[in-house]
């Protein structure tokens, strides 16, 4: 039997688009369906790509206000965005080539919808939404699915016009190890960490935006000796090294960079101090570990800080001082950390990955589209090689 063919539409804008991929990835039978994955921007436009993603990176601490314009700009205009074309003559090629079964899009990719209004071609595209509320550009006219966080997601795309039937709320794809046991008590000891102090978590985020931490870190700890501190810097290699200088005599804190054992960390402490990304708090709330949201940035960090908060599934702290009078105010009263572990437990839906490769599966065994030869896509394909 042929295999089906998966065209896998994504964006290294974070770390997030990628492994919320990678996650769906790992839950699907490639002995069936043949998968291909593509960055589209930063394929398509390089050079262009690298600027804008050095722009996004620092739109958390130096252009909030100009990012803030650009994700509020006529949020129920879906048909329009400036970048609507972006990445059109790679997407055209891709097509041609690969001739799918099926598009599944991970990242807001509006050059997506050109695909069905403009081109006519039959093939079915489904987007994962990666955050807890819609952005615009996530909507893809004529698309056959959306795979969604939760019922607010719903209901923002239902407001939109997006039909009730077309939306699963699957819950964000994270890797399934976030819902597997773990010795906790012999992870800290594996660090020097003792299991019986309190233990907070503070993650810069996958590219070190976090800042403040000296401070915070300072009076967390000089506020009771019971408890101890995790810092990841991410990328942020400056930052790691002032710490650890700084707090090289500190045996109740642990300093480190870029790590890829989160899950061990999220499951062996009790509470986290983070940026509001999508797939991380998605891992958090696999994990039932209490949040601190920082100073979430406008868009979509923001709108997914006030979902938690909405929620009781977070804290939002917007300086140094907020954050360590919340973090304090929690430890010191446990059955309210208690009472958001409990909400957690509620909404969390840490099996979303496996969700998901099966709808994409049902999707695959009804899908079918007339041979792109007759289509105008080999033309264009053609024009822009």
């Amino acid at each position: 039997m042929t295999k089906k063919k998966l065209l896998i539409i994504t964006g290294s804008f974070g770390n997030g688009h990628i492994q919320a991929t990678e996650s769906i990835m790992s839950q699907i039978d490639l002995n069936e369906i043949d998968v291909y994955k593509h960055d589209l921007f930063l394929e398509a436009h390089p050079l262009l790509t690298t600027v804008a993603k050095t722009y996004y990176i620092n739109s958390f601490t130096h252009f909030r206000t100009s990012y803030k314009m650009f994700y509020y700009s006529r949020p129920n205009a879906v048909d329009k965005s400036f970048y609507k074309y972006y990445g059109l003559n790679k997407l055209l090629k891709l097509v041609a080539e690969y001739n799918p079964d099926l598009i599944l899009v991970t990242f807001p990719t509006p050059v997506m919808s050109v695909l069905k209004n403009r081109l006519n071609i039959d093939i079915p595209i489904v987007t994962v939404i990666t955050d807890f509320r819609l952005h615009k550009n996530w909507v893809t006219p004529y698309s056959e699915g959306y795979y969604v966080a939760c019922n607010e997601t719903k209901n923002d795309l239902m407001k939109v016009g997006v039909d009730e039937n077309l939306i699963h709320v699957t819950g964000i794809p994270i890797n399934e190890a976030f819902s597997e046991s773990i010795d906790c008590e012999q992870w800290l000891k594996s660090f020097n960490l003792d299991p019986n102090k309190k233990t907070i978590l503070m993650v810069a985020g996958a590219f070190g935006v976090l800042r403040g931490f000296d401070e915070m870190i300072q009076q967390l700890i000089k506020k009771d000796e019971n408890r101890q501190i995790v810092v990841v810097c991410g990328r942020n290699h400056e930052l790691a090294q002032q710490l650890k200088n700084k707090f090289k005599n500190y045996s109740q804190v642990l300093i480190m960079g870029y790590t890829k054992e989160m899950n061990q960390w999220m499951a062996s402490c009790d509470m986290m101090i983070t940026k509001p990304g999508g797939i991380t708090i998605s891992e958090a709330l696999a994990r039932k570990i209490p949040l601190i949201l920082y100073n979430p940035a406008p868009g979509q960090e923001l709108e997914n800080a006030k979902y938690f908060n909405r929620t009781r599934l977070a804290k939002i702290a917007n300086n140094p001082n907020e954050t360590i009078r919340i973090a304090d105010h929690l430890l010191d009263h446990p059955l309210e950390l208690k009472h958001m572990q409990q909400s957690m437990e509620t909404h969390r839906k840490p099996t979303a990955s496996r969700h998901i490769a099966s709808l994409i599966n049902e999707q695959l065994t009804k899908s079918y589209h007339k041979p792109l030869e007759d289509k105008k896509v080999i033309k264009y394909a053609k024009l822009f090689s």
